[in-house]
């Protein structure tokens, strides 16, 4: 079994210490060294806008400073990860609120990115309306956090809005956009049993649709298994146990010579502003890969 040896790991770590954003570091140092998830509170918070939302390139490819739902969902996947610090929960109430107070009737959702955006460096995608085609990113994104955080912040309107998310995912959804599945996997983690298994069999579908089980067949950015675990302790690791050993070594080859893992995209625009993003990613990239690697035990000495 191929695992990162302790050389590589280093160069890893180095990276993650000296080039990595100030948030990724506190990161890699409060999920790796003992560090203090305060620190991350800290950084999340430059982030922040006065309406509670989150924005300022918090997500790499939109610059924007303006909050959108797309860098506030991020920023309440982060918050997950130490849902008991009593600092957090500020924060926290602060993005819900914003959320609470951008959601449009009209759209029975959210807009991912605000109008703004488009006066801002993107990637291409990134264009006011973007995903309205596929409601549930990042709506059943959202909805998932107003589950998880109910007791702290209660939305009087929740059980409505899981009900249209559920009825849309089996009878709206065409089960191809790779986005909406994370989307939507998220959400049945967080949902009641009952209304979980109504859905089973669709985010099956959704899932065969997506996600490669041939690396010979990927050509760049796409869905693989690892896209939707970091963990065998993932609901959906029985479904893809057989082709997670090569995915993870795959995964330990794709590490680059600096010791970062690098986006396998770019924004077609703003050629300029680019290798910043690019870079940044690669902070968020290779957070990400150490987490999966270190939690499947594929890194020498751990």
């Amino acid at each position: 079994m191929k695992k990162l040896n302790q050389m590589r790991s280093e160069q890893a770590r180095q990276y993650m210490l000296h080039q990595a954003r100030d948030l990724e570091r506190a990161l890699f140092r409060y999920e790796f060294e003992d560090g203090a998830f305060s620190d991350v509170l800290t950084e999340l918070a430059s982030y922040q806008n006065e309406d509670g939302g989150f924005g300022h390139g918090l997500e790499p490819d939109l610059r924007c400073k303006e909050s959108s739902a797309l860098a506030t969902t991020r920023a309440l996947e982060i918050l997950r990860l130490n849902p008991d610090h009593p600092e957090r929960n500020e924060q926290v109430i602060s993005a819900l609120k914003y959320l609470e107070h951008s959601y449009m009737p009209e759209r029975s959702g959210w807009d991912i990115i605000p109008k703004e955006a488009e006066q801002s460096p993107r990637a291409i995608w990134w264009q006011y309306g973007a995903f309205k085609d596929h409601w549930g990113n990042p709506n059943a994104d959202i909805i998932a956090y107003f589950i998880d955080e109910r007791e702290l912040y209660p939305l009087e309107s929740l059980e409505s809005r899981i009900d249209y998310a559920v009825n849309y995912l089996k009878q709206s959804s065409d089960l191809k956009e790779m986005h909406e599945l994370f989307c939507y996997l998220r959400l049945n983690e967080r949902l009641p049993r009952e209304q979980a298994s109504e859905i089973v069999e669709t985010l099956e579908a959704f899932m065969d649709n997506c996600i490669s089980r041939e690396p010979g067949s990927r050509e760049g950015y796409g869905a693989t298994p690892l896209s939707i675990m970091d963990s065998p302790n993932s609901p959906y690791f029985s479904k893809y146990q057989e082709l997670l050993p090569l995915e993870l070594d795959l995964l330990i080859e794709d590490q680059g010579e600096d010791g970062a893992w690098e986006p396998n995209w770019s924004w077609y625009q703003y050629e300029e502003v680019w290798p910043l993003a690019k870079e940044e990613w690669k902070g968020v990239l290779t957070l990400n890969a150490l987490r999966t690697l270190r939690n499947f035990e594929r890194i020498a000495g751990d």
